[in-house]
């Protein structure tokens, strides 16, 4: 029996959420929470229909007795939604394995990520495990021949924390902007379009208007300096764009290749962010072009068709 905690995190993606299901109960965990955020006032008919038909495929799977589902009979939305269900887990667990409908893990992420909870629970710089290396999966080449490494952003397809220090950090509504910008912002010094996304998005978050769960987390560990341990090899696989899609710049990795990470690991030892990993994270996601060009490359797109 697999003892540490697991969150399955669902909508309405009733196929991929029964491939994510399976996988998971083929280790046959202790304890597996599936949340299911709320039906939107303004569903049209095939997405009642998507996701009446996720809840239905989760109420005959709770005949498992690890199952505790949740289903909320509002729906929070994605600014809110990780603080709701974490806030809930945590009152129980002092750790969770986080899993989304559309990420497909392969089996050894769930040891990966138990056997990092214990290794770091007390480590004062790491906050995030990931097992997702964008690298590996995209590249086909792994960067040293360590079983994890270590990175600046924590990623999010697949990934696992403590309770502590989610609560020490975690504010949806990112409250201290205002306070931290400046000296947020000063820390891409070396690279402007970094700058530029992250200016963009935490500003455009802590005004409600860009809605990702993800960047009050990412704005919040990059300030205070934490790490995300990276497995070394890439063991989730996104499922759900063809269905469902979310998050454009995300669609770039789409077709990553997975597989099984190999034990006992070979442990890295230095922990220090690996410059290799963030610069390949940099140059693919973390960046935005400034608006002259941006308004240049939609022209060429647009004369292009």
């Amino acid at each position: 029996m697999f003892k540490s905690p697991i969150l399955l995190l669902t909508f309405k993606r009733p196929f991929e959420t029964k491939k994510v299901l399976k996988q998971i109960l083929s280790i046959k965990p202790q304890t597996l929470y599936i949340f299911q955020d709320g039906a939107k006032t303004n569903f049209k008919k095939r997405d009642s229909e998507l996701y009446e038909k996720t809840s239905r495929l989760i109420q005959k799977y709770q005949k498992f007795k690890c199952i505790k589902y949740f289903k909320f009979k509002e729906n929070i939305g994605q600014r809110f939604l990780a603080k709701k269900v974490l806030d809930i887990v945590f009152k129980k667990e002092k750790e969770i394995i986080f899993l989304e409908d559309d990420t497909f893990p392969e089996k050894s992420f769930f040891k990966f990520c138990s056997l990092m909870l214990k290794k770091y629970e007390k480590n004062k710089n790491i906050y995030h495990i990931s097992g997702c290396n964008l690298y590996d999966g995209t590249m086909h080449k792994k960067i040293n021949n360590k079983s994890f490494l270590f990175s600046k952003y924590p990623q999010f397809w697949g990934w696992a924390t403590w309770k502590n220090k989610w609560n020490k950090f975690y504010e949806a509504e990112i409250s201290d902007w205002r306070k931290n910008k400046k000296k947020f912002l000063n820390l891409f010094q070396n690279h402007k379009d970094e700058r530029r996304f992250f200016e963009f998005y935490v500003e455009n978050n802590s005004k409600g208007k860009h809605i990702g769960w993800d960047i009050p987390w990412i704005y919040k560990l990059i300030l205070k300096k934490k790490l995300t341990v990276i497995s070394g090899t890439n063991s989730i696989k996104n499922i759900g764009f063809t269905s469902d899609p979310s998050g454009k710049g995300a669609q770039k990795f789409r077709n990553l290749k997975s597989s099984n990470l190999q034990f006992p690991l070979k442990i890295e030892n230095s922990i220090t962010s690996n410059s290799t990993y963030d610069d390949f994270l940099y140059k693919s996601f973390y960046h935005r072009k400034n608006i002259a060009v941006r308004i240049r490359d939609k022209i060429k797109k647009i004369l292009k068709n």
